[in-house]
């Protein structure tokens, strides 16, 4: 007597479209993950330590890049505003030659930007000289570079590809304008609040740890405005535009 068992098909999984629709847009296309790429490190280099200084009554200490000329204030906010164009599908999509230029001529700036802070940092670490003293940039200042460097290659690329499709119109949808305004302005009215709030926070309080709450208080600020920024600003376009 024979016995029959159930016959198990087994097949390949397949990922449907809810599976594959949780990797964001702008990740799944090279050039926007450049940008998202290049935008996170410039970010994670601009609220790094830029300088190691040794001095002979002090030993050895960190200068962040919120110190002095507050070059690495700059390059965070670029990096934020990167990200924010980046992200943004319906900034990425749009054909306007503003939104399409922007990575480009902010990963310019960035270059300049950091060209400046490494001149005053080489005239800052030949004065040491004078007091016994001696320094290097450290990996934050470099990774800074490298973001900045990839965001102007990235760029480039983004607009050669667009080249046919740039719209030089000055005339722009309301809902994309109030997004990309509003995340404009959010990041930079979060930016000097978070800088205020930090002082505020550390009046008295060493060096190091004044830069350290600094950055924490400036970068999550700018993030938290610019994301009520452009909700805002996108939001109030839709009622102009209805």
């Amino acid at each position: 007597m024979s016995q029959t068992h159930p016959t198990v098909r087994l097949s390949r999984f397949k990922p449907t479209e809810a599976t594959t629709g949780r990797i964001h847009a702008a990740l799944k296309d090279p050039v926007r993950a450049t940008l998202v790429g290049a935008a996170v490190l410039l970010i994670l280099g601009s609220i790094s330590g830029w300088i190691a200084v040794y001095l002979n009554y002090t030993g050895w200490f960190e200068i962040s890049a919120f110190e002095r000329a507050s070059d690495g204030g700059i390059t965070a906010e670029i990096g934020i505003a990167i990200f924010a164009v980046t992200w943004s599908q319906r900034a990425a999509t749009s054909r306007l030659a503003v939104l399409i230029l922007a990575p480009l001529v902010l990963g310019i700036v960035a270059l300049l930007t950091l060209r400046i802070a490494a001149t005053d940092a080489q005239l800052y670490l030949d004065s040491l000289k004078n007091q016994g003293g001696y320094g290097h940039l450290l990996p934050g200042f470099w990774a800074t570079v490298g973001g900045a460097t990839l965001a102007t290659l990235a760029g480039a690329v983004r607009l050669w590809r667009a080249r046919h499709e740039i719209r030089w119109t000055i005339g722009v949808q309301r809902g994309t304008a109030g997004t990309v305004v509003g995340a404009i302005a959010g990041a930079v009215l979060g930016f000097v609040g978070g800088v205020n709030v930090g002082e505020l926070l550390t009046s008295g309080a060493l060096g190091g740890v004044t830069g350290s709450v600094l950055i924490f208080f400036a970068i999550g600020f700018s993030l938290a405005g610019a994301w009520l920024g452009a909700s805002a600003g996108g939001w109030l376009g839709g009622i102009q535009k209805s």
